[in-house]
């Protein structure tokens, strides 16, 4: 393809399936490019290279441990590469090194014009490989969280997209270096706002009621069943409608409680994920990143109950700061909020406003100017 097409002939969209965000974001993205540029090459690749399978089943699986069963070692750890800028070097040159030698057989035989990356640990790869002159196509990174820690930021590569003005401040106090811009959240089209009565007519909910989504992301961490006991608390006007994603444990717990279905609703895993946040007045989430993201982008604010520690506690302080989003750090917080929505609905509609405003932002036309930055080959 020449380059009066004004956009790339081969893309490459890279991931890696350590929790569903990465991979929901590049499957949205990449679902975007095909419609956009119909006649162009869009490979998604969701491994971290050669030799990917035993590397990420141990990520994946040393990530739903720590999650699940020491979700605070996952925080130092996190706190460690915030704090200390020279542990973080050492963690990244590192790995960089070990995902660039990974990835170049794919890079060498594809041979893109654009490349885009959803996980940071191959952004780290990329940024590898561009030094040593091994990376001539534009190479993106998409920060799928709005906090951005260390290993998000290269600036070996063309840009780097965040979500927030903090969001971006943040990643270039990290690396001045960096291109870093704020763009559009990478959600599939179906997550953005629509009529919450036709969807909760569809899926069976109280058409009165103040209905409030609880999720903890694909795994279902973070003691659900205590936030849902603390959202029904706030009284009989509210319904709760619990993801409990793969986290079969949590599902049997909530239904064990036998509690009628106009107060209760427990779903396993589901891919009615958008109808779900479109038909509740606010989603409450212990592990922000995708879910979140994907909550503001269909216009509805978020709760943040007893966010997981690392990334999930710092993104939530960024978003509630960025006036998103409320953060309630023990359950009978929860309970409050809930309960001054039910009171004073000026509040709700204030955080829905300015989430329908996150939530407006065109991510066709930002990846569109994207193609035309990109470079094609002759």
């Amino acid at each position: 393809m020449d380059g009066r097409a004004g956009h790339p002939g081969r893309v490459l969209v890279l991931s890696a399936s350590v929790g569903e965000g990465h991979v929901a974001a590049a499957r949205a993205v990449a679902a975007r490019m095909r419609r956009l540029w119909p006649d162009a090459q869009v490979r998604e690749v969701e491994d971290t290279g050669r030799g990917h399978e035993r590397r990420d089943r141990l990520l994946r699986t040393a990530y739903e441990l720590t999650m699940r069963i020491t979700p605070g070692l996952y925080g130092v750890g996190y706190d460690m590469l915030v704090r200390h800028p020279r542990f973080a070097d050492l963690c990244k040159r590192v790995t960089a090194a070990l995902l660039g030698r990974a990835l170049a057989p794919l890079l060498a035989a594809e041979r893109p014009d654009l490349v885009v990356s959803t996980y940071p640990m191959i952004s780290g790869g990329l940024a590898w490989l561009r030094r040593r002159g091994r990376l001539p196509a534009r190479a993106v990174a998409l920060v799928t969280d709005v906090a951005v820690h260390p290993y998000w930021v290269w600036p070996d590569l063309d840009e780097t997209w965040t979500l927030l003005p903090s969001s971006r401040d943040q990643a270039r106090a990290q690396a001045p270096l960096a291109d870093v811009r704020v763009a559009p959240a990478p959600v599939a089209p179906r997550f953005r706002p629509g009529d919450r009565q036709n969807a909760r007519n569809a899926l069976g909910l109280r058409p009165d009621a103040m209905v409030v989504l609880v999720t903890g992301g694909s795994l279902g961490f973070g003691g659900l069943d205590r936030l849902t006991a603390a959202v029904l608390a706030a009284g009989d006007e509210v319904q709760a409608v619990v993801l409990c994603g793969r986290n079969a444990r949590l599902r049997t717990r909530l239904l064990a409680r036998r509690l009628p279905g106009f107060r209760l609703v427990v779903r396993g895993w589901t891919d009615r994920v958008a109808e779900h946040i479109t038909a509740a007045d606010v989603v409450l989430t212990t592990a922000g990143g995708m879910i979140a993201t994907e909550s503001l982008a269909v216009g509805r604010p978020v709760l943040f109950a007893a966010p997981v520690p690392g990334h999930g506690r710092a993104g939530a302080e960024m978003t509630a700061a960025a006036g998103l989003a409320l953060v309630c750090p023990e359950p009978p917080d929860v309970t409050t909020a809930v309960r001054r929505f039910l009171d004073d609905p000026r509040e709700l509609a204030r955080l829905s406003r300015r989430a329908a405003e996150f939530g407006g932002r065109d991510l066709d036309a930002e990846l569109a100017e994207l193609g035309a930055r990109a470079r094609v080959r002759p």
